[in-house]
């Protein structure tokens, strides 16, 4: 057989002959090829009603606080024209700790917040731990009533504990705000933590217990350490709730050196001209505390509310 009559045979035999591919490659060849996603494309009306949204509740805080740093008689004159003047000013602020007794007003809020947060988070935590792993009658009618109290506004116990505080010789002193904000801080926040403890895996319980820890134990060496988020929110809010109330301190507190920001900001309102920049400059120091909290703690806020709200 000659050379042009065995080369068409090679080839014919090289096309048949099956090679074997690596195990890699054939199933790299066998799965089916994914699609790269498409990039979604952004709806332009989200970012225009983000927009409007920040400008809603950005603009009146810019507002208050350029008015802060313009003169008075400038502001009574002519309010939106002197704010956006080049004309600054500390004095708004210097009469404010001149005019007014403020450092004492920030010291009591501050310490009204404090003994709040504190109090509320500790008792909170028990009772929701309670809750949220013990089996005891009365359970779910505890449950119950806890959350029916967030459903009373505050108004509607004024009178009531205005009488038993005054019964108790409580009136104008910081006890009376402290029964009155834990009242209402502690059912929320025990609310809360109960969702949250819910949601931990009670296996770090039962293993614990295997090895012969107490609950006092467990609650402290293993529940707390692993709560914290829930415990920074409801800290967070009970800290919030005094520092920002109003109707229980005007009405509990009677003297000057008991007042809290709230109460004593409410006081320089005068009876027929307001010192706009003055109650401006009031309203920025006792936004600061607040916004530095949420500035480095909001994570455990959301986190902490989130998991109270959708467990248990």
């Amino acid at each position: 057989m000659s050379a042009r009559e065995v080369a068409p045979l090679i080839q014919q035999d090289q096309q048949d002959t099956i090679v074997p591919e690596a195990p890699g490659q054939a199933l790299a060849s066998a799965a089916p090829r994914r699609e790269r996603p498409r990039r979604r494309r952004d709806n332009p009306w989200t970012y225009i009603g983000l927009f409007v949204l920040s400008a809603f509740v950005i603009v009146p805080f810019l507002w208050m606080l350029l008015g802060s740093f313009k003169p008075t008689d400038a502001l009574l004159r002519n309010q939106s024209g002197a704010l956006f003047s080049f004309q600054f000013t500390l004095q708004n602020y210097k009469n404010l700790f001149q005019q007014y007794n403020f450092t004492q007003y920030f010291l009591n809020s501050t310490l009204v917040a404090v003994v709040t947060a504190v109090f509320a988070t500790s008792i909170s935590a028990f009772a929701g731990y309670a809750l949220a792993r013990y089996r005891f009658p009365g359970r779910g009618i505890a449950g119950f009533l806890i959350l029916v109290t967030q459903m009373l506004p505050l108004i509607a116990v004024l009178i009531p504990l205005f009488i038993w505080f005054k019964t108790f010789q409580l009136i104008d002193t910081y006890w009376s705000l402290f029964i009155a904000y834990n009242a209402f801080a502690i059912p929320f926040c025990t609310w809360t933590l109960r969702g949250f403890f819910t949601a931990l895996p009670i296996e770090l319980e039962e293993s614990a217990r295997v090895d012969g820890a107490n609950d006092l134990v467990i609650f402290f060496r293993i529940i707390v350490p692993v709560s914290i988020t829930g415990l920074v929110a409801a800290a967070i809010f009970s800290f919030i709730l005094a520092w920002q109330e109003f109707l229980f301190a005007v009405t509990f507190l009677s003297s000057d050196n008991h007042f809290t920001l709230t109460v004593g900001i409410a006081g320089m309102f005068g009876k027929s001209v307001v010192d706009w920049g003055l109650l401006d400059a009031g309203v920025v120091i006792s936004t600061i505390p607040i916004a530095i909290l949420f500035s480095y703690l909001q994570r455990f806020l959301v986190r902490g509310l989130t998991a109270g709200a959708v467990k248990g």
